[in-house]
């Protein structure tokens, strides 16, 4: 099998999305992605095999399983992170990707600096910056975890245009840079996670695959047991 024949089948469930896609060569063959009550265990593997159906593909055909790995959702990353592993119990390789990276994957044909915003709590958001040619990235600010506010210097620092995408991009627009005509917002349909964006991602750091114990959540911030585990006397 040669890369171009490779197909990638990719989850996200690290956000309000549940969200499977296959990749093959480059050209999307199917995505299938909701925004649901139910909880991404409920819904991501009958997902996962309608995807499969629709693409006319069995789990034997997949040549790379990529989940995104966070920031987002720790239930919902959890989530994604077990399906895959189970799926690579068939011995094929796997790789996590930045959830902000996929979403940069969402809008990498638009020639600028896409800065990918998650909201994390009041004020505080996860984001990242990836410049792009029109076809790859390069990332200029590596995932964090921060005050929204922080986004300024992002965009004040680059002198082309500016796309705002994920969950808070519009309120980031209508609040820190209404007066800012280079920074525009996403189409409403690329702006939240799809797996789409993370086969995309998977394809561009291929070389970092390995076994499902390779896996793992980037979180960016202490989980909440962390947190109060913090937060006890110290003896």
């Amino acid at each position: 099998m040669t890369f171009d024949d490779l197909c990638v089948l990719g989850l996200d469930t690290s956000g309000k999305t549940a969200s499977c896609a296959i990749m093959r060569g480059g050209v999307l063959l199917g995505e299938n992605t909701f925004v649901t009550k139910l909880t991404h265990s409920q819904i991501i593997l009958p997902v996962l095999k309608r995807t499969l159906s629709d693409c006319g593909l069995e789990l034997n055909d997949i040549g790379l399983f990529a989940v995104a790995a966070g920031p987002g959702s720790y239930t919902g990353l959890r989530i994604g992170i077990a399906a895959i592993k189970g799926l690579c119990a068939l011995g094929k390789p796997c790789v996590g990707v930045s959830t902000l990276e996929a979403l940069a994957y969402n809008v990498c044909t638009a020639k600028g600096r896409i800065i990918p915003a998650l909201a994390a709590r009041q004020g505080v958001a996860y984001f990242g910056a990836y410049d792009s040619d029109g076809s790859s990235l390069t990332v200029a600010c590596p995932d964090r975890v921060g005050r929204e506010s922080e986004l300024i210097e992002l965009a004040a620092g680059f002198s082309g245009d500016v796309i705002l995408t994920g969950d808070c991009a519009q309120m980031l627009k209508s609040e820190i840079f209404s007066g800012d005509a280079r920074v525009r917002v996403s189409a409403a349909n690329s702006r939240l996670q799809s797996a789409a964006g993370v086969c995309m991602a998977a394809l561009a750091h291929f070389d970092e695959a390995g076994p499902a114990d390779s896996l793992g959540a980037r979180y960016l911030q202490n989980t909440m047991a962390e947190k109060l585990r913090d937060r006890e006397p110290k003896r």
